[in-house]
């Protein structure tokens, strides 16, 4: 895996918006081979910013959780270290859109952990 570490503008406003909302955030983090974009640990919670050659996923501006969707053998990987999921954003989707999103994603994290 290279050690150079490209940020993109997307993935610092995401990482803005969540800390802006009281979490931490570790951005680029390495598990196992592979390298997450965000990673909330108080969640469990990983988050990729996926540009045009990942859109076979859903469309534009929906995140997208992997447990629900086909996981690819790094999304099964990578759920092992964030069992509340993997959320797929879009890279052009709008930091609202994002904001609203992310608010039902904690309503169905807390939910899951409740049980």
């Amino acid at each position: 895996m290279s050690t150079i570490t490209y940020f993109t503008k997307k993935q610092l406003e995401i990482e803005r918006l969540i800390i802006n909302m009281g979490f931490k955030v570790r951005a680029e983090v390495d598990i196992e081979q592979y390298r997450a974009d965000l990673f909330i640990n108080e969640l469990s919670l990983i988050i990729e910013i996926d540009g045009p050659s990942h859109r076979k996923l859903k469309k534009e501006g929906k995140l997208v959780n992997s447990i629900e969707s086909a996981m690819n053998k790094r999304d099964k990987i990578l759920l092992q270290y964030a069992p509340s999921g993997i959320w797929h954003i879009p890279v052009d989707i709008e930091d609202d859109i994002f904001e609203e999103e992310f608010k039902k994603i904690l309503g169905k994290i807390n939910e899951k952990w409740v049980r």
